[in-house]
């Protein structure tokens, strides 16, 4: 009897051991199949979408704007072309070469605690509520958290005949690059495009309309639709 009492603890200490190398592994499994392993990355990427709705995009004043190669930044009115000049702009119009040479810039800020990394903004400028041009801009772009990057938009096209077909060169310039008054004719549309770390690309479904640098924040306003 005495041999068989002291081999008692003995097969309960391995029978002891062996459930536990079960359980860890048992506990293991779980680890590795439970849906609370993804949750990181679910995790990540709401953050990274809180990161994008606190973007903001703004249009910058025109820095230069020529029109037959002819300086337009101040043109409020046709009258503010002498007859010589209009009669420049009439010819190129005539001829269908009657170039187009806009400079601005939007402003990009990372208003969010995480570093973005802007695949591109694309951008749609529209005069008089009609698109004139589109493009796309800030390829590659990373935008540290709190900070604040410039995007140039360069246009250079040929006016088409049809836009100053029922007026003159000299009209169709006044005011276009008038960025301060209330009747302001250009205008800006915004789509951003951007990539994560991990590669997931996240852009919203429409474009939005931008405001001038001078605009007061609506609170609540998201970048993202």
């Amino acid at each position: 009897m005495k041999p068989t009492s002291y081999l008692f603890p003995i097969r309960a200490l391995a029978f002891g051991a062996l459930l536990f190398a079960t359980s860890q592994c048992s506990v293991s499994e779980q680890v590795k199949e439970s849906p609370s392993s993804k949750k990181s990355n679910i995790s990540n990427e709401a953050k990274e979408d809180l990161a994008y709705d606190q973007m903001q995009f703004r249009l910058n004043f025109m820095d230069e704007a020529k029109l037959g190669g002819q300086d337009i930044l101040f043109v409020r009115q046709a009258s503010d072309f002498t007859p010589a000049q209009q009669a420049k702009l009439q010819t190129a119009q005539q001829a269908n070469n009657l170039p187009l040479r806009l400079r601005m810039r939007v402003y990009a800020r990372n208003s969010s605690q995480e570093n973005i990394q802007l695949k591109q903004l694309d951008y749609q400028v529209l005069l008089d509520g009609k698109e004139l041009t589109k493009g796309v801009t800030g390829t590659n772009t990373e935008l540290e958290s709190s900070a604040i990057v410039t995007l140039p938009i360069a246009i250079d096209m040929n006016v088409p005949k049809e836009l100053t077909a029922s007026s003159t060169p000299a009209a169709f310039a006044a005011g276009l690059a008038d960025f301060t008054g209330s009747g302001r004719r250009l205008t800006m549309r915004v789509r951003p495009t951007y990539v994560s770390a991990s590669g997931r690309v996240s852009q919203p479904t429409d474009f939005q309309t931008i405001d001038l640098v001078t605009a007061k924040r609506e609170s609540g306003k998201s970048a993202r639709r």
